[in-house]
């Protein structure tokens, strides 16, 4: 017997999800465009000028039918239960019509191609491809997914939705925490513009840097949202060119850091940042890590004990997976395993929060070990003893409440099981305990970066496991965990209802 009911979600709720849809899938195929016009420009191959000509009429036909069908009238108000579906179904649509050049070209197949989309949509940067020089149409499109897949696909919705779909639930659905104004479609154009404008500034950097145009394009796309996608076989050497691998550490940490704080670094107030709890405990994390691999490689002889050498590749390295981007500049498998298990470590932290990194993010972990540490100083101190539960953030201490630590706590706790349970199924065929939690790692971190195992040959099973991680470590384990629920109780009711 049911202890509790799960409403199912609304007719009317439905049809606002499929109008909104169709709006992400005409977009779709408009960005579609600019491989069409790369195919074109520099002679790729006609099947991958044809596959994206085919995939874009494909989208905005599919996106127009479902803007029309479910037509403004449709609209509704969405509850919390439907803007996570939304999110979740949202995303898992938006990979599966990116991931349609892939397998219309014929370079992969079917489950190959969602693969390929669901890795770049959510900036994971794992690869299904065993080739790593590619048309430029495959290119820019894999750096472009990346890249509209960073800021988050909710965001452009969010400009142009009416308040009567509940703005704030959606935002909060897809994994923002936090908002620059008290007004939702203010601060989703806020974030768009400040995304914007960091991407064209990594351009241009990397325009200085000495590269081409089009490289300095996509390596911007994948380093600001902290993707991470190769497009070049020598795209290592690119980054042992100490410029360039400057450049590609500032533009990581630009993705990867609270989208807030740019915003208020743009408006001139920037004088209390270094008090934040997160920019500090971001930086702290980078100088501990880096210091720590320094020394492991150092002692152990690797790069000819070249101090200054060893020091780039560990800052970069550093960088590169705590912001989840994943870009290398030496091949991480011959580190110690001190070095390569501090690299894991970071795959799980991640960045900061309201960033486009993944991983379970900067800020609540430090929450964590505060509510650890005030834990400890209340068993140690008298039964009516108030203890301060603040935090210095975004330019103000905040009261850390109960609820709060307890939504954190729950959340990294779910987070974790997902990566023990991940770990095991892929175990069950990988049979290298390192391997399966470095690669369920690097999945559910939304990282990229890990042994040479991820192939056409992986196991369907395995594919589909890394896919849902890939998913839920871009969205949250929220959505991920309710659809569940969800689908599990609707498939109850009906068996129940058979029995009555």
């Amino acid at each position: 017997m049911n202890t509790f009911t799960i409403n199912k979600i609304k007719p009317a709720e439905l049809k606002t999800i499929g109008h909104y849809t169709g709006y992400v899938s005409i977009v779709l195929g408009l960005l579609m465009i600019i491989p069409i016009i790369c195919a074109y420009i520099y002679n790729d191959p006609d099947i991958y000028f044809h596959s994206f000509i085919l995939s874009a009429i494909i989208n905005i036909a599919v996106g127009l039918v479902l803007y029309v069908f479910f037509n403004t009238k449709s609209i509704t108000n969405l509850s919390l239960k439907g803007s996570l579906i939304f999110v979740m179904s949202i995303w898992g649509f938006t990979s599966l019509f990116a991931s349609l050049p892939y397998f219309i070209s014929g370079d992969l197949s079917f489950i190959d191609a969602f693969f390929e989309g669901m890795s770049g949509i959510t900036t994971t940067g794992f690869s299904m491809y065993d080739v790593y020089t590619f048309p430029y149409s495959i290119s820019i499109w894999r750096c472009l997914i990346q890249w509209f897949g960073g800021l988050g696909i909710i965001f452009l919705l969010l400009v142009i939705v009416p308040s009567s779909v509940s703005l704030k639930r959606l935002y909060f659905a897809e994994g923002k925490t936090e908002q620059m104004t008290p007004n939702i479609k203010h601060t989703s154009t806020i974030f768009i513009k400040v995304y914007l404008i960091l991407t064209a500034l990594a351009i241009s950097m990397y325009i200085l840097g000495g590269l081409d145009i089009f490289d300095s394009i996509c390596y911007s796309f994948v380093g600001i949202a902290t993707g991470g996608y190769s497009i070049h076989p020598e795209h290592i050497n690119n980054f042992t060119n100490p410029v360039i691998q400057l450049i590609t550490i500032v533009v990581m940490i630009m993705g990867a850091t609270n989208f807030i704080v740019h915003y208020r670094i743009m408006k001139g107030n920037w004088r209390k940042l270094h008090k934040d709890v997160e920019i500090r405990a971001m930086f702290a994390i980078i100088i501990i890590a880096t210091a720590l691999i320094f020394i492991s490689l150092y002692i152990n002889g690797l790069y000819g004990q070249d101090a200054i050498l060893i020091f780039r590749h560990s800052l970069f390295q550093v960088v590169s997976i705590l912001t989840s981007t994943g870009f290398l500049s030496t091949d991480i498998n011959i580190w110690t395993p001190f070095s390569y298990y501090i690299l894991v470590l970071l795959m799980l932290c991640g960045g900061a929060v309201c960033s486009t990194a993944g991983g379970i993010k900067i800020y609540n972990v430090v929450v964590m070990f505060k509510a650890i540490w005030w834990e400890t100083q209340q068993m140690f101190l008298p039964t009516n003893t108030v203890i301060k539960r603040k935090i210095y953030h975004d330019q103000k201490k905040r009261e850390i409440s109960k609820d709060t630590i307890r939504t954190i706590l729950v959340y990294i706790i779910a987070y974790v099981l997902l990566f023990i349970v991940s770990t095991l199924i892929v175990l069950m065929f990988c049979k290298n305990l390192e391997i399966s939690f470095t690669i369920v790692a690097a999945s559910i971190g939304n990282t990229g970066v890990g042994p040479s195992f991820i192939s056409p040959s992986l196991p369907l099973v395995v594919k589909i496991v890394l896919i849902i991680d890939f998913w839920a470590g871009r969205i949250g384990v929220w959505p991920l965990l309710l659809s569940i629920v969800y689908m599990f109780y609707m498939l109850q009711s009906k068996v129940e209802s058979k029995n009555e």
